[in-house]
């Protein structure tokens, strides 16, 4: 299998599996069963083709005691020109940290707040889940999945391709889910040089939006909101 063949599998069957999972939703708590069960059905085509990573439905080993989950972007509209950001060590703690995020997200409950409430709600629950990004690959397209089908059985939609529009737009969303995710994980990160290129960044991420600025534009009501 060449590069571009490649490429194609991870993107495509994905692609098809997402749209998929909107018309027929997997039936969960939102839970960490329900979280794993997305991520297994989008990306259930690609050991098929000998691809093996991520592993459907499969949360990464946790990383050696003082090391830390680290990535890299480059990316213009950030002064310094890249991103640093480092996630969770995918450890016990971390895992106790999922099942606490995971354990208030009831729709029900959801569905009795006013707009701009649950927009906060959502923007910090999208921010603990990234900063635990439990999977090898495919975080990214797991959450907004998740997060899509919360939205709509709370009474709301997300139009997260509003995001993909240019690279200009991709890139807002990461710099804000990079700054949302730094936050949560400056008290958490065990190596120095690491905690200094996260700060370093997170200070130089300027007037670019929040997270919670990107979504308020991206969720409206599916019904008239709570007066």
């Amino acid at each position: 299998m060449n590069t571009e063949e490649h490429k194609e599998i991870e993107t495509q069957g994905p692609r098809v599996r997402i749209a998929e999972l909107q018309a027929a939703p997997i039936k969960e708590n939102f839970n960490v069963k329900h979280l794993k069960a997305i991520h297994y059905y989008i990306f259930q085509d690609l050991p098929k083709h000998g691809i093996t990573k991520p592993m459907p439905g499969v949360f990464r080993d946790a990383t050696p005691e003082g090391n830390d989950w680290r990535k890299d972007r480059s990316l213009s509209e950030v002064k310094n020109g890249f991103s640093v950001i480092c996630y969770s060590p995918m450890d016990k703690g971390a895992l106790s940290h999922l099942d606490q995020t995971l354990a208030g997200v009831k729709p029900d409950a959801l569905r009795q707040l006013k707009t701009p409430e649950f927009v906060k709600r959502l923007s910090r629950l999208y921010a603990e889940l990234d900063y635990v990004h439990p999977f090898q690959d495919g975080n990214s397209r797991t959450l907004r999945t998740f997060t899509k089908q919360l939205a709509k059985e709370s009474g709301y939609a997300i139009d997260w391709n509003r995001f993909n529009q240019s690279e200009h737009t991709r890139n807002l969303l990461y710099i804000a889910r990079d700054r949302a995710v730094g936050e949560i994980a400056q008290k958490k990160i065990s190596n120095h040089d690491n905690l200094r290129d996260v700060v370093y960044c997170m200070d130089r991420y300027g007037k670019n939006p929040s997270l919670l600025d990107l979504l308020q534009k991206a969720i409206r009501p599916m019904e008239p909101p709570i007066s």
